[in-house]
């Protein structure tokens, strides 16, 4: 049991080093669409995906950016927020970026 703790730690940090930023922002989008096998598709296509168009570290640094502002404002939930324009805009789920033309400047 005492090796248990160590051992999940080592497992998931080694997980986490495999992550991109693309990836990391795919699952946190994909955390919206619901649970069990809906969220598995999501999940699954979006390694496809990524798989498929091999991001290049332009793509990694455009998704790192996006992840950095995907948040949603304090008390309010996330899959609600990425619905909205800023929510969109934030995630790169839009062709906006928030700061253009007060996507972001208004409440949700």
């Amino acid at each position: 049991m005492r090796l248990a703790v160590p051992l999940l730690t080592a497992l998931s940090l080694a997980l986490a080093a495999c992550s991109t930023p693309c990836k990391e922002l795919g699952s946190k989008l994909c955390s919206c669409v619901g649970g069990g096998t809906t969220r598995d598709s999501c999940l699954k296509a979006m390694d496809n995906q990524l798989k498929d168009a091999a991001p290049s570290s332009a793509n990694q640094d455009y998704c790192s950016s996006r992840l950095s502002s995907c948040g949603a404002p304090e008390g309010i939930q996330f899959c609600e927020w990425v619905n909205t324009r800023c929510g969109k805009a934030s995630c790169g789920l839009s062709n906006e970026l928030p700061a253009d033309a007060g996507v972001c400047s208004a409440a949700p």
